[in-house]
């Protein structure tokens, strides 16, 4: 008889197929591969991060920057509302020295005007308004002062202040009007060399003259 093998029979070796266990090198293949892969994750994380960091570095330095200009337009446009401010008071202030002159003059006479005098300057001291501080015998300043007139004055020194005109003011530190002096002139010495040379030339110029004079003496007769 013919013997038929039964494929359920676990004792039937041949016939069945066993699976081998993975090698080593399998095992180390899947490793690599895995740590490369981790790698890759890695790598990729880590320029995204970078990337991100990068961004906000960005996004920061911008903020600051606006920032900075905000603050300089701040600091401008403040500048330019004072400037504009005292550049207007200025004008107004100006408009009203001629009636401040007019009271501190008056007040020379008239008692009354003191007061007057002392309010309108007070108000527009609080606005920056400052006289500017020169006396009789100083010495002339063109940065402070004009001069008006010259005269002669034996109290005071060649260029010295002889009398003030007019009251110069300052606003907030800066010339609104100049004072308006009168300036001491002494007539000049001359030197001794100078003085004789002066009447040497006045001699000469009299000779000479008087050689005009005879030589016309001289053609007057002859005509007659």
């Amino acid at each position: 008889m013919v013997a038929f093998n039964n494929p359920f029979n676990s004792n039937n070796k041949g016939t069945q197929k066993n699976e081998d266990p993975p090698s080593v090198g399998a095992e180390e293949k899947i490793s690599v591969a895995e740590n490369n892969a981790k790698k890759s994750v890695g790598q990729e994380n880590q320029e995204k991060q970078a990337g991100y960091e990068s961004r906000i570095k960005e996004l920061t330095e911008t903020l600051q920057r606006l920032q900075a200009e905000f603050e300089n337009y701040q600091k401008r446009s403040a500048k330019q509302n004072e400037e504009y401010r005292v550049f207007a008071n200025a004008k107004l202030i100006e408009e009203l020295l001629p009636v401040l002159d007019a009271l501190e003059q008056g007040m020379q006479h008239n008692k009354e005007l003191v007061l007057m005098h002392e309010q309108l300057f007070g108000i527009l001291k609080k606005n920056g308004l400052q006289k500017i501080q020169i006396k009789e015998g100083q010495m002339f300043d063109h940065d402070k002062m004009e001069c008006l007139l010259q005269e002669k004055n034996d109290k005071f020194c060649d260029g010295a202040i002889a009398s003030i005109l007019l009251t110069g003011y300052l606003l907030n530190g800066k010339i609104l009007r100049l004072a308006k002096v009168s300036v001491n002139v002494k007539e000049k010495k001359e030197k001794p060399v100078e003085k004789a040379k002066n009447e040497k030339q006045e001699a000469v110029l009299g000779e000479k003259k008087e050689d005009v004079t005879k030589v016309d003496y001289v053609i007057t007769k002859m005509e007659e």
